[in-house]
């Protein structure tokens, strides 16, 4: 069970809606997310972004947005000096009054 995971506001709406449509629905899956070819990258322009996540390699972070009904959870790969990556890990993804909801 996990006790502790950050949340934080990405404000990026359009960043997260092209990401949740190819990783939930591009390829026929229906919501259903298929393996880990997809993700956001965070790099050290997004300054405070870049600040939170740095130094957090294998934490899960739930991340809310205006487009996003509660939080959508992400693993943080910090392996690579120049980005990191976030993962999705919320398995399911369903539209619903135009909003976004994971589980």
């Amino acid at each position: 069970m996990i006790k502790n995971e950050i949340k934080v506001e990405y404000f990026n709406s359009e960043d997260l809606r092209q990401l949740i449509q190819k990783t939930y629905f591009d390829e026929g899956q229906m919501g259903k997310i298929v393996g880990k070819k997809h993700y956001l990258v965070i790099t050290q322009a997004d300054d405070i972004n870049w600040t939170i996540f740095k130094g957090l390699n294998n934490v899960t972070v739930k991340i809310t947005n205006e487009i996003i009904d509660g939080s959508w959870r992400f693993l943080i790969d910090d392996t690579d000096e120049s980005e990191i990556k976030l993962h999705p890990i919320s398995i399911y993804c369903i539209v619903e009054e135009d909003k976004y909801i994971f589980y």
